[in-house]
């Protein structure tokens, strides 16, 4: 009897979310909610930034609501004009198994295709959150590619290197040149931020930003290198090299220990060398004791114009 009265209560629970279940856009007089949730995430990164999420026009935080509860959270952030990515969702979870977290984000899909301009909509989530790749899975969002965020923790195995530094491009104009030589391949993901790689396009690659980059060529100019600051909970060196050799190119680990000292001393602050390496790069690692890896982030996404 208990077994079936508690199927009785869930279903009876369920019926009250469908009948009085609504969406909008979230507000800062929401935070309260968004407190009460219960997630079972110990400090919330999303409570921590929530005002910023709202108060900038490139973040949209959306909820799902039963009556005045809130259920579900979930939004995008747009980057380099005509990219959107899904993210920050969480469900409360009492409401959990119920399919809240699909409906927020079909809403929020439907939102960005309102949007001008937006073109690619996707989603990155760790390869372990079943859940999450579900629901991006349930939205028609396929699997693109797997990257292992990666993190130097001894810098000093790199210094050892004997190849020699390669050299430096400072010209803004030859640096887009060699950028836009990525963009004739459309299955190549960029990692443009930490966490947020796309498929590139030019847009990707505006000269305001461009200019601060740290780009450098190898002697027989076939293969460059990127070396960015970036910063989400640290500050980082982010790394970004396209081509599965990373481990064989004589001088290149040097040279990013070196790009990652100038960054360093630009900004008077120490930071981390990260890399988003691919599944290739990631099994041919010489010094595993050299680096921190997380579990291997998943990119979902798809053109909407294509």
């Amino acid at each position: 009897m208990g077994g079936i009265n508690c199927y009785v209560r869930r279903n009876r629970r369920l019926q009250q979310v469908i009948d009085t279940i609504h969406f909008r856009q979230l507000e800062l007089g929401d935070r309260d909610k968004l407190e009460q949730m219960e997630t079972g995430i110990q400090d919330d990164y999303v409570i921590r930034i929530f005002d910023r999420l709202i108060e900038h026009k490139e973040h949209m935080i959306y909820g799902l609501f039963a009556g005045d509860q809130l259920v579900s959270v979930g939004g995008y952030t747009i980057f380099a004009e005509q990219y959107a990515m899904l993210g920050r969702l969480r469900t409360d979870i009492r409401y959990r198994g119920e399919g809240s977290a699909t409906k927020l984000l079909k809403h929020v899909l439907q939102e960005i295709k309102k949007l001008d301009g937006i073109n690619w909509v996707g989603g990155n989530t760790q390869r372990h959150n079943y859940s999450g790749m579900n629901v991006l899975n349930k939205l028609g969002l396929p699997e693109l590619i797997d990257l292992h965020a990666s993190t130097v923790v001894d810098v000093e195995k790199l210094d050892t290197e004997t190849g020699p530094l390669w050299n430096e491009i400072s010209n803004v104009d030859e640096k887009m040149s060699w950028l836009e030589t990525l963009t004739q391949d459309p299955n190549t993901i960029f990692p443009y931020e930490a966490y947020y790689p796309f498929p590139v396009s030019p847009t990707l690659f505006k000269k305001e930003n461009v200019k601060n980059w740290l780009l450098f060529k190898n002697t027989t100019e076939d293969r460059f290198l990127i070396v960015k600051e970036d910063q989400k909970k640290y500050k980082y060196a982010q790394t970004i090299y396209l081509w599965d050799d990373l481990w064989e190119q004589p001088g290149l680990l040097k040279t990013i220990s070196h790009a990652k000292h100038q960054l360093a001393q630009q900004t008077a602050e120490d930071m981390y060398i990260r890399f988003d390496l691919t599944e290739k790069q990631r099994a041919m690692v010489p010094d595993e004791d050299a680096f921190n890896f997380q579990d291997p982030w998943v990119l979902h996404g798809k053109w909407l114009t294509r």
